[in-house]
């Protein structure tokens, strides 16, 4: 057994130094797991980088916090003191957000009450962020300040439905209720009935002299530049995604779910049934479930669970089979890489599982030939679809090269002469994006063909400007904070949103100065324009989260 374990931390190890050189990313670091101990673990930092990363070194883990979140209020449940059916009302007076769905035929209106188990599932329909202290707000608020401004906010999708919508803000509105149930302020409560019970004895719900002492460098991104992470705390203590950790305390976390809520000194945090209970899939999207403040899903035949994070410059992936008795968690140091770091902990839990005789061995992860001179002139420029109007453009920089699509940078890697596969930061084989194929045919003497999204394009001389349409072109701009900038813009014949740096949406009008996003994150959310906030200040609302004009900051009269 000890020479797999041998072949399993020379394997991971070896991908994980080949995807932080490969892809630029300051560190990553990681530990691979079962219910006795560590079996693989390290720190892979850039070549170029002149710091350091060790066990000591705290990361930022985003969302996985909401794991955290959802057991300590589980423990109240577990308490008789909270019913998760339960209208939020019970705990929260005044708690009344609108349902412009009431009574939509189909729907029960007894179940139409937003609740714990909904808020928790991401079911509820509340929206994506508050109106204060949310992702884009780095202005100190509390938990109560937050849920105040979201008692009377407008639902997305009535309850009753299930339809599953990622909301922070509903996540926030469950840490309201644990501080209002327990007497306790959230993070006090959560360090104490959850954190340090696991033995997690530097981690915390908000900065500390000694987080901020040993809290590892990370950068956010552009296509243009890496810059430092902005460094703040999330509002009211950040129930959603403020927790810092360690990899060895996360890994810790991972034992004790992987021993059903049991740590190693024999203390129950949770239940196995109530734990096991946060397991079980109620809201679902495409190929992901979800069940209370936990993502569920399958590999390879094995159940598991946990939850991805993403915050200004980290980001987590953290995944457990609790029936094979494997997991990982790995923490990297640049900006919205999780669909990189997913596909290294399946690599790493697989390698876990064969070394058990419990799986296969993973297949060879791919090393792509460097580019050539003449495959970074030629095929750089702008192609227009065949019969459309959109136009992308193949750009090259640091003999990488980028197709500009969708709006965002997606780098391609070359694995034949013709046929090259997206594989960068943002996307790459296995992550949720669908056009990961690309082609170029090239013909002497013929301008380059790129084949992709099962259309031909093709290569023309740099286009016109679009021309915006004059009922729309005073949205077009900047919006937000400095530390993440909201662009509307126009192109292929619509308005589109880029919001949190690379997440583009598509913009379908729905009213006057409204719209409906289509996209990743902020999907079926209403953004309306020429909005003004209680100062007076133009700018748009994206649900009840309010971004102010860049470049119109006139007030009103």
């Amino acid at each position: 057994m000890s020479d797999r374990i041998n072949v399993v931390r020379k394997r991971l190890r070896e991908l994980v130094e080949y995807e932080v050189e490969d892809k630029g990313i300051p560190s990553i670091s990681y530990a691979l797991v079962d219910r006795e101990g560590t079996l693989a673990s390290g720190h892979c930092v850039l070549s170029s980088a002149a710091h350091q990363v060790t066990d000591q070194t705290i990361f930022r883990v985003g969302s996985c916090s909401k794991m955290f979140t959802g057991i300590a209020l589980m423990q109240l449940v577990e308490q008789g003191k909270l019913d998760l059916d339960a209208d939020v009302s019970t705990y929260l007076p005044g708690f009344k957000p609108q349902n412009p769905f009431a009574g939509c035929e189909g729907r029960d209106p007894a179940k139409s009450a937003v609740t714990l188990r909904k808020l928790m599932s991401h079911t509820s329909g509340m929206v994506r962020e508050s109106s204060i202290g949310h992702y884009l707000d780095d202005t100190p608020v509390s938990l109560a300040d937050i849920v105040d401004g979201l008692k009377t906010s407008t639902l997305k999708e009535d309850p009753s439905a299930c339809v599953f919508q990622y909301s922070n803000a509903g996540i926030d509105i469950v840490g309201r209720v644990i501080e209002c149930v327990s007497g306790v302020e959230f993070t006090r409560h959560v360090r104490e009935n959850v954190l340090r019970r696991l033995g997690m004895e530097r981690s915390d719900f908000c900065q500390t002299p000694e987080i901020v002492k040993h809290l590892a460098p990370a950068n956010m991104w552009t296509f243009e530049e890496d810059s430092p992470a902005p460094v703040f705390d999330m509002g009211g203590g950040g129930a959603a995604g403020n927790l810092f950790s360690t990899i060895p305390e996360m890994a810790l976390f991972i034992q004790a779910m992987l021993r059903g809520g049991y740590t190693e000194r024999g203390e129950a945090v949770l239940s196995p049934a109530m734990l096991h209970s946060m397991w079980e899939p109620i809201g679902i999207r495409g190929k992901a479930s979800y069940g209370l403040t936990f993502g569920v899903g399958a590999l390879d035949g094995w159940k598991s669970a946990g939850h991805n994070g993403a915050v200004y410059g980290y980001a987590t992936h953290l995944s457990f089979l609790p029936e094979a008795g494997l997991g990982i968690v790995i923490c990297a140091t640049l900006d919205v890489v999780n669909a990189l770091i997913s596909r290294i902990g399946a690599f790493g839990l697989r390698l876990g599982l064969a070394a058990r005789a419990m799986g296969r061995e993973p297949d060879k992860p791919v090393r792509y030939r460097p580019l050539a001179n003449d495959e970074l002139e030629q095929l750089s420029g702008f192609y227009n679809q065949d019969r459309g109007a959109e136009v992308v453009e193949v750009r090259s920089k640091g003999r990488k090269l980028y197709l500009m699509g969708d709006g965002v940078p997606l780098r391609i890697q070359p694995r034949t002469d013709r046929d090259y596969v997206v594989d960068g930061r943002l996307f790459g084989p296995g992550s949720e994006y669908p056009y990961l194929d690309v082609a170029f045919e090239r013909i002497a003497g013929q301008p380059p063909r790129l084949e992709w999204k099962g259309k031909s394009w093709y290569r023309i001389s740099r286009p016109k400007p679009e021309q915006i349409p004059d009922d729309v072109a005073s949205y077009v701009g900047e919006y937000g904070p400095d530390f993440s900038v909201t662009k509307i813009f126009y192109h292929g014949g619509g308005l589109k949103c880029t919001i949190e740096f690379f997440y583009t949406h598509t913009l379908e009008k729905v009213g006057p100065a409204t719209y409906k996003m289509h996209g990743l994150l902020y999907d079926d959310e209403i953004l309306e324009f020429d909005v003004r906030n209680e100062s007076g200040v133009l700018g748009l609302r994206v649900g009840a989260m309010f971004l102010a004009r860049r470049d119109k900051q006139e007030r009103a009269a």
